[in-house]
């Protein structure tokens, strides 16, 4: 279950441009991160929290720590649109 709104949408994000990874390409968690404003390791913890039907789906083996020849996440055809934080965004004082 999805602890907010936010990641939620965060999650079904990450899940498209995983589905749109080609057979044999990869892309970094950093890289996914990057398009979707977020740190890596939200990415990372997307991935690991799926459950059976989600892994199943998206084979988590698309997406790596490190890749030479890593495809370009904005090039895939999932039609996520980049996000950007605008720079007066309120930030978290928790």
């Amino acid at each position: 279950m999805a602890k907010s709104p936010f990641f939620a949408r965060i999650k079904a994000d990450v899940l498209t441009i995983m589905a749109s990874i080609p057979e044999g390409g990869v892309v970094t968690f950093r890289d996914i991160g990057a398009h979707l404003d977020v740190m890596p390791r939200h990415v990372a913890y997307i991935l690991k929290m799926r459950d059976d039907d989600e892994r199943a789906a998206f084979p988590a083996g698309r997406v790596v720590a490190k890749a030479e020849r890593a495809l370009d996440v904005a090039a895939l055809p999932h039609g996520v649109p980049r996000q950007t934080r605008r720079a007066n965004a309120p930030v978290s004082r928790r």
